[in-house]
């Protein structure tokens, strides 16, 4: 057993070494990493959400009546600034227009609210998306905050007019919502805690994707693995030599980066369960070194290794939330991440890191993993080839 240990073992310290000396392995392990985490972690630094700065709305008011100039005042209290279309700097020759915020108030305004009939007020936006959507959402609650004072107005039997209107403003509510999370910390990831563990998740397969399985295919075309096959080591002695030099290099790129993150550039909390993230990293390098074995299997020159891997990863890590918190993406997102391997680790990061859940709430992920790395590996098994 001892020979059996030290002979895998001896490829395996051969292959790390030979990883090591290629130059663009040393920077993808020890420079890119840290460039990574600063620049996205410091670009990603406020989080998820919106400005509470005013936003440019231009307001067309072609009513003029007291009850226009009380929505443009709702509208200001919902975070816009107003202005008028003649405050609009003009458009200089050769450039083209800006595209603004813009809310036209038809002229029968106040005459219509006045008569208890509706009136339709449009409203043209910048983009699709979130932002546009809470910008919408800002024009409707002036609007329904106007529609509620005239309600508090009319109960309480006052004539409609501007001290009605001021009176029924200043009123203090009654009934005040006070919105708290209860239970562990659902806030999104963001900074340091999203783009430290997203691209270490991302640069641990592709580092093990693109050189580990680049290597081995070279090895092949170089026929170093048909001499391989002719010294005294079994089928299983190389598969598992070649397995476990992949593995070293996955170890060494957690490591550095797990060290990187402890600096007082980052100085990054890992939460109260930093064995169990580093049980969980060390499964995900593990299967990573799987994929890489088995596409080394299957891939026919080293350049096509080394750009499936690249693509695979690259796929991989915007599906499972590598690249931004899956939190913020659509629910038919959030539900295809549970169907990639990037997404079984991150959401088990975010479990221990950001969320504050107990270690044991990640043992289906780990449990994923680490069936996947048996699987994936047995095929790497079968498929591997000296010639």
């Amino acid at each position: 057993m001892p020979v059996i240990f030290g002979k895998i073992t001896l490829l395996a310290g051969l292959d790390l070494k030979l990883a090591l000396k290629d130059r663009s392995t040393i920077l993808w392990l020890f420079i890119m990493p840290a460039v990574f985490f600063y620049f996205i972690g410091t670009v990603t630094q406020s989080g998820v959400g919106f400005s509470s700065s005013p936003a440019e709305l231009v307001v067309t008011n072609h009513d003029g009546g007291f009850l226009s100039q009380h929505l443009e005042m709702r509208l200001e209290e919902n975070l816009f600034a107003v202005m008028r279309p003649q405050d609009v700097p003009p458009v200089q020759e050769g450039e083209e227009p800006m595209q603004r915020r813009q809310v036209s108030i038809p002229a029968d305004f106040t005459e219509q609210l006045q008569a208890g009939n509706q009136v339709t007020i449009q409203y043209e936006g910048l983009q699709t998306g979130f932002s546009n959507q809470y910008d919408f959402f800002r024009i409707q609650k002036a609007t329904y905050s106007v529609l509620g004072d005239l309600i508090v107005v009319e109960t309480r039997g006052d004539t409609l007019s501007p001290a009605a209107l001021a009176t029924a403003t200043a009123q203090p509510r009654p009934v005040e919502l006070v919105v708290t999370p209860a239970g562990r910390q659902l806030q999104i990831p963001s900074g340091f805690q999203q783009a430290i563990p997203g691209t270490l998740v991302m640069f641990t397969m592709l580092v093990l994707l693109s050189t580990g399985a680049s290597m081995l295919v070279d090895e092949r075309e170089k026929q170093l693995l048909r001499r391989l096959a002719s010294a005294p080591f079994s089928r299983g002695q190389v598969v598992l030599g070649k397995w476990a030099g992949r593995m070293a290099l996955a170890i060494v790129q957690i490591g550095v980066a797990v060290g990187l993150s402890f600096t007082p550039l980052f100085d990054m909390n890992w939460g109260h369960s930093l064995t169990m993230v580093l049980v969980i990293l060390l499964a995900w390098g593990a299967l990573c070194t799987s994929l890489a074995l088995l596409l080394g299997s299957l891939a026919r020159t080293d350049n096509q290794a080394a750009g499936l891997g690249v693509f695979f990863t690259m796929v991989l890590a915007a599906l499972g939330g590598c690249w931004w918190p899956i939190e913020v993406a659509p629910i038919w997102m959030q539900r295809l991440q549970l169907f990639t391997p990037t997404g079984w680790t991150m959401d088990a990061l975010h479990k221990l890191i950001s969320f504050d859940m107990a270690w044991q709430d990640t043992l289906p992920n780990l449990l994923t993993l680490i069936v996947a790395t048996f699987i994936i590996g047995w095929a790497a098994a079968r498929r591997f080839r000296f010639v």
